[in-house]
């Protein structure tokens, strides 16, 4: 079987024309929702669905959705508003009146932490010739405290 993109799958196919105008709406909704969100909350929130006159939020984490509870009203309000004389208006005339917001935690998954590389060894005998060629400061006796300090260690890893 060939693989065709959703996109056109959806476009030709008559059945799914219902799943289709409810992925326009949700994405004419995520791009309202963008702009009348903070921009710190845009980051880690989006619009997932749409129940019925309520707005379904999907929040990164429970801050975020504690801010956008309390955000509620005048986000419900950004998203009906339909732009007044001027404005672009970003709502479609078929879209119904939103009457609810919804918030949803939805954790995304961790980062994976980096890993981490030993370190290389100091290259002691490196160190130790830089500091005899200084003058005395507070460099060199710096140079001379970490040199004495790794040849310690190095000796006593070796036991």
């Amino acid at each position: 079987m060939a693989t065709e993109p959703i996109a056109r799958l959806l476009r030709e196919i008559p059945d799914l024309a219902p799943v289709r105008d409810r992925l326009e709406q949700v994405g004419r909704l995520q791009l309202r929702f963008r702009s009348v969100v903070p921009g710190e909350l845009a980051s880690t929130s989006r619009v997932c669905a749409v129940d019925g006159t309520t707005v379904v939020v999907r929040a990164d984490n429970a801050p975020v959705a504690a801010a956008l509870r309390a955000l509620a009203p005048r986000l419900l309000a950004g998203l009906n508003d339909t732009a007044g004389p001027g404005k672009n208006a970003l709502k479609n005339k078929r879209d119904q009146e939103l009457t609810g917001l919804r918030v949803e935690v939805q954790v995304a998954a961790p980062v994976a932490p980096r890993k981490v590389r030993a370190r290389a060894d100091l290259p002691v005998e490196r160190l130790a010739a830089l500091a005899q060629g200084l003058s005395d400061s507070p460099l060199k006796e710096a140079l001379d405290r970490i040199v004495r300090s790794q040849r310690k260690s190095s000796t006593r890893s070796k036991r």
